[in-house]
């Protein structure tokens, strides 16, 4: 697979890091945001193929970064999966059962990770 611009956000550096250094291991090139906010000033500067965010982030969330997303690229925005720690999360089951976003269930496990993340990009 071609090398792609990826963008992850999450507070957790340590699974920030981990996807980082994951996925340029594959040849991506990827950079890290720690919210919503933050990944947002770095979308104006870049055009990232795929954004990989928390759904629960303090401040914009998971649901209001898509709504940005919208709002900015409406030609095409970036492709987003989220990451989660909860099978089933009362406050966001109806917005990502709605969205149909893939997710990347934490604590990650590389293999499924490059799995899904190669399917999203490819497709």
């Amino acid at each position: 697979m071609d090398a792609r611009l990826i963008l992850v956000v999450d507070r957790d550096i340590a699974v920030r890091q981990s996807l980082i250094d994951l996925l340029s291991l594959e040849g991506h090139e990827v950079d890290g945001a720690e919210d919503a906010e933050a990944a947002l000033l770095l979308l104006e500067q870049r055009r990232y193929e795929l954004v990989i965010a928390d759904v629960r982030m303090a401040g914009l969330d998971g649901p209001g970064l898509v709504a940005a997303l919208h709002e900015r690229f409406a030609d095409s925005p970036p492709r987003v999966v989220f990451l989660t720690g909860q099978t089933f999360d009362p406050q966001y089951g109806g917005f990502l059962a709605d969205l149909r976003a893939p997710m990347l269930m934490k604590p990650l496990r590389p293999g499924p990770a490059l799995e899904l993340i190669t399917r999203v990009l490819a497709g």
